[in-house]
Order: structure tokens, then C-alpha cells, then sequence
């Protein structure tokens, strides 16, 4: 969170912290935000009696991200009553998973990785334990990505950092911390891992016969596009442009307004460069100096995203600006203004009146999956059920893809996507 509180409800990351909504399916409702439609929490009253009569106790959903990690307390009427957040601890071993996984060959390295990660969750367990009878019993839903469950459950992580990148362990997982019953998300590949599951999950794309895109913007960039028949799925990287980390202190969906006005204003053209003699200084709006290096940095994610979205569009047998409804993940999509967004070429204009905010969807996918479910037959059943009978999943490696390179450079200048 910024220093200064004034500023507002923007993290650098999305937290989970209960200001920007999650989103359930077939209980979702709309709203408005700097032109974007917010899908906001509205758990139905027949739901919510369900967990009451099954007496579920109380759930904390955890979402372990590569940067921070972020808990919720819910009650056993499902309402939040607690809230827990603090950075990574492994971020001392790189700030993304590539990193993690080169560290991990170190098995010191590795086993101080998981119990850095345990004891954070276990804070967050003893914080939420102050807030509850000591009768009262916890049960923990976590969604992570590929890596850090891994880490999480100290299993070698070697075969996730070289080819062909194939993850042997993506199934659901029941364990247990600190006393607390933990059941983990499965995972869809190397690169996309139980977040992305639960996003999909709380998004209802698999719900839903025409198809759904979820992007999740932050250090990996992780989309899927699908429907109740068919799901595809990619990673990119991102690196740090939309989390801040270019321009210190600076939303990265405030980063996208201001290259957009830039454009506007013609102070930056279609190719990214700046206008003398602002190449060379950067050009201050308010507090903020934008330079040439945080252009490019904006430039490489935003074109990396942007070809994903064309290569899933394309396997899907769509144009990108056909598809019908698009769900950003995260705070970045919270603050999304969607015409900045297609101004430099990151959304097709097409999808600006198409596209809403989810909030944290690994949280809400957590915590929709944790109130349905008591027992570890019943999760492990319920997550193999995510996708229904005849639903086909497929993850593309963008590396592989004949037209990425060429999408990629394409999608890299700052003009709308034609």
C-alpha cells in the first residue's frame, strides 16, 4: 500500500484485502468503475444457508503469490471477518519463478523457501486464531501457482525450470499447517498453475456457453479462454511493468493513462518513443516522470499479452475482438481504464464495453471451492469437477507457436490493435 493512505486503495499488487470485489458465478452482479463494469461479490442466500446447515466451520483462503502473500478469515455464515497480507519472503531469491527455481537447486536453498512461506501462512493462521472461539475449528483453501506449490510442499522443482517444462504434480492436494486442515488448488501446467484454476473457476467460465478470457496481469502474465466445452490456456512474461516495478510507486493501470494521454497528446508515437527532448529526461506528469526505459517496459509486456490473447482468440476459432466477455484479475484490471487500455494497443477496442473487473478471482475461487465442500473426499472430488465431463484443456507454450515472434513485435507498438 502506498505510505501515504490519502492516495487511496491501490496496491502495487492485488492483496485480497477486500477493497476490490471478487466475483461467483451465476450470483454476479455489475457495476461501474473509470469506465470499467466491476463484478462484485454477491454470494446468494440459498449458498450461504447451505454452509450453515453443514455447519462447515471456519475458512481462510490463501492466495501464496510470487510477490505477496494474501489471506481472508471467513465465518461459518461466509462473511469476512479478517484480513492478512505481507510480501513473499522468497522474494530475496528473485523476484519470479524462474529465479525461485534456480535458487531451489541449493537444497538449502529450497528448504529454507518452504519454511519461509509456511511460517508466513502461519502468522496469518495465528492472527485469524485471535479472532475465533479456541473451540472453533479452521480448514485453509490455498490457490498458487505452480512454483511456489511446489515449494510450499518441498518437492523438487527442477523439471519445472527446464524443457520441455512439464509439471508431473498438478493435482489437487490435501496437507495440513499448523493444526489447520490445507487443500490446494491443481494446477494446469509448469506456467499455469491452481490460481489460474480458481480464477476460472470463480469466473464461471466453465459455466457458461459462449467463452470467457481471464488475464491475470502481474509478474506472469497467465490468460485462459473458454467455455463449458473447451478451455485454453497460456503464461507469458510480463516482468515487472504492470506491478510498479518500472516506475516505483506507480499503479501499473496508471501507467497505461498515462502512455495513453502521451499518445493523445502526441508526445509519444505509435513505435514507443518519446519526443525530443524527452527521450533523453523523461517528461513528469504530476509526480510521475515517465521515461523512455519505463515506456519499453511497458512496451515488452504489453505486446507479450496482447500476442497471447491473438494466439488463444485464434485456437479458439475467434478473432480477438469477437470475444464476447473478458475478466481481468487483480487490482491492475480494478483501475483499468479499458479506452487507455486500447489506446496503446494492450485490449482490442472492441472488448472495452466487454470487459470487467474480478478482483482477487484466486481468493474467490478459493473461497467459493472451501464453502462447498467439508471434507477432503469431497474437495478432491469437487476440484477434478471444476471442468465438466467433455470439457477439453489445453495449455499452449507460446514459445512453440509459429506466430507468437511475429504477434509479439506487432503488439509491441503503441497504436490500437487492428
Amino acid at each position: 500500500m502506498y505510505n501515504n493512505h490519502k492516495k487511496g486503495l491501490r496496491c502495487h499488487i492485488c492483496t485480497g484485502c477486500g477493497r476490490c470485489p471478487g466475483i461467483y458465478p451465476d450470483s454476479a452482479r455489475t457495476g461501474e468503475r473509470n469506465g470499467l463494469h466491476v463484478l462484485t461479490e454477491g454470494m446468494g442466500e440459498g449458498e450461504t444457508g447451505d454452509v450453515l446447515k453443514r455447519d462447515l466451520g471456519n475458512l481462510i483462503t490463501a492466495d501464496i503469490g510470487t510477490t505477496t502473500i494474501a489471506m481472508v478469515l471467513y465465518g461459518e455464515d461466509g462473511r469476512k471477518m479478517d484480513s492478512f497480507v505481507c510480501l513473499n519472503p522468497q522474494i530475496k531469491y528473485g523476484a519470479d519463478v524462474i529465479s525461485r527455481i534456480q535458487a531451489a537447486e541449493d537444497p538449502r536453498s529450497a528448504s529454507e523457501m518452504k519454511l519461509q512461506v509456511r511460517q508466513a501462512l502461519c502468522r496469518g493462521i495465528g492472527q485469524f486464531r485471535e479472532r475465533i472461539s479456541g473451540k472453533e475449528g479452521l480448514r485453509m483453501v490455498i490457490a498458487a501457482n505452480t512454483t511456489m506449490v511446489y515449494l510450499f510442499m518441498g518437492w523438487d522443482t527442477k523439471e519445472l525450470g527446464e524443457a520441455p517444462f512439464r509439471a508431473s504434480r498438478l493435482e489437487a492436494v490435501r496437507t495440513e499447517l499448523d493444526g489447520v486442515a490445507c487443500y490446494i488448488f491443481p494446477g494446469l501446467s509448469a506456467f499455469v498453475g491452481g490460481d489460474i484454476t480458481a480464477g476460472i473457476y470463480a469466473c464461471g467460465m466453465t459455466d457458461r456457453e459462449e467463452p470467457t478470457l481471464l488475464i491475470d496481469l502481474g509478474t506472469n502474465g497467465e490468460m485462459a479462454l473458454g467455455s463449458r466445452s473447451r478451455v485454453l490456456a497460456c503464461a507469458t512474461a510480463a516482468g515487472p511493468a504492470f506491478e510498479g516495478g518500472v516506475n516505483r510507486g506507480v499503479w501499473g493501470s496508471d501507467m497505461v493513462s498515462l502512455l495513453a494521454r502521451l499518445r493523445r497528446e502526441g508526445v509519444l508515437d505509435e513505435t514507443g518513443l518519446l519526443a525530443d527532448p524527452f527521450f533523453d529526461t523523461g517528461i513528469r506528469i504530476g509526480d510521475v516522470c515517465v521515461t523512455q526505459q519505463s515506456v519499453r517496459a511497458v512496451q515488452l509486456a504489453k505486446g507479450a499479452i496482447a500476442a497471447g490473447i491473438r494466439i488463444l482468440a485464434e485456437a479458439y476459432g475467434l478473432s480477438p475482438d469477437r470475444i464476447p466477455r473478458v475478466v481481468l484479475a487483480g487490482g491492475f484490471g480494478y483501475y483499468l481504464n479499458p479506452e487507455d487500455a486500447a489506446c496503446i494497443g494492450l485490449l482490442p477496442g472492441e472488448l472495452a464495453g466487454r470487459t470487467f473487473a474480478g478482483g482477487n478471482t484466486a481468493l474467490a475461487g478459493a473461497r467459493l471451492v472451501g464453502m462447498r465442500f467439508a471434507d477432503s473426499e469431497a474437495w478432491i472430488s469437487g476440484t477434478e469437477n471444476i471442468f465438466p465431463k467433455g470439457c477439453s484443456v489445453e495449455i499452449k507454450n507460446l514459445a512453440k507457436e509459429p506466430d507468437f515472434e511475429k504477434w509479439y513485435l506487432e503488439s509491441m507498438d503503441m497504436r490500437p490493435l487492428s
